[in-house]
């Protein structure tokens, strides 16, 4: 496979990155369970975050390809620093799928810039992460959403500034 000028770039940009930022605090993250917020607004900065984001919505609008290289590199550096940048794709495209304009207004830059963290609540205790058995409702009250159900492993509780739940509507 050949990869495009673009894809190299990145991959390039994703291993330098990982070799002089992230790998030689790796241990020390892990260590002791730190959230690098500083790591990831120098990544906000660089454009790893929200690669598939279209242009039109403010991203690079890059290929699942591109994003594969830069998870790639970055896990060389540190496993759980590449989780977080493969869970703000995650939030990121379930913005652009699913989110409503003003959602996508609010969110999608300060996201990719790593100035907002987006709690990501899926897991259930009877569910797990099948999102087919999940039980948390949301039930709609006005202009507001009622949530009734609880969740497990929330990424990024402890950092969020914001939560995108997993629920059921009917």
């Amino acid at each position: 496979m050949q990869l495009s000028d673009t894809n190299v770039q990145v991959r390039d940009a994703a291993r330098a990155f990982a070799e002089s930022a992230i790998r030689p605090i790796a241990q020390e993250l892990d260590a002791e369970e730190r959230f690098p917020s500083e790591l990831y607004a120098e990544m906000g900065q660089l454009g790893l975050f929200g690669i598939c984001v279209p242009e039109e919505m403010g991203g690079p609008g890059l290929d699942t390809l591109a994003y594969a290289l830069v998870m790639e590199e970055l896990s060389r550096g540190c496993a759980s620093v590449a989780d977080q940048c493969g869970l703000i794709e995650l939030i990121t495209t379930l913005l652009v799928q699913h989110g409503t304009a003003g959602q996508r207004g609010r969110l999608l830059s300060d996201v990719m810039a790593a100035r907002t963290w987006v709690a990501y609540c899926i897991t259930e205790v009877e569910a797990g992460t099948d999102v087919a058995a999940i039980r948390t409702e949301a039930v709609r009250d006005g202009e507001a959403w009622i949530l009734n159900g609880s969740k497990i492993w929330i990424h990024n509780a402890p950092v969020a500034d914001v939560g995108l739940v997993l629920a059921r509507t009917d």
